[in-house]
């Protein structure tokens, strides 16, 4: 029974450290979508990735490592990492998809299919940027 208590408390260090990750690349890297739905959304969308994400992988990996999850700091180390991981892949992702949102499936498979070998693909044209208007 205490182990089962143990274990509980060390997934909720780690789910609340994965939070503390998730936060920290959150500050500095975030979907463009994500902004359009407000702060507080985008902050409860980021919490619920990087804690689930970290609640349910978190044993998982230590066991894969190694390493103990009933320790209480490595729950939080890797939590952390996890965390972090996490809003860091779905950022990316949600990034990629946002930058090809108007290419059929078989322009963004061909492009990654040239990444994949390694090939440079031809620049993309892009709009210009307006110039922000001077004050007359």
């Amino acid at each position: 029974m205490a182990a089962d208590g143990l274990q509980l408390l060390s997934q909720g260090l780690a789910a609340l450290a994965g939070l503390f990750g998730g936060l920290s690349v959150s500050f500095f890297w975030q979907p463009k979508k994500l902004h359009q739905h407000g702060r507080l959304a985008a902050g409860v969308i980021i919490g619920a990735i990087s804690v689930s994400t970290t609640f349910t992988l978190g044993g998982f990996i230590a066991r894969w490592l190694g390493m103990n999850f009933k320790d209480s700091d490595i729950a939080m180390g890797i939590g952390y990492f996890v965390g972090a991981i996490s809003v860091g892949m779905i950022a990316w992702l949600a990034n990629f998809f946002n930058r090809r949102e108007g290419h059929d499936i078989l322009q963004v498979a061909g492009e990654l299919k040239r990444a994949a070998r390694g090939v440079k693909a031809a620049p993309c044209r892009r709009a210009p940027r307006r110039k922000p208007e001077e004050p007359s």
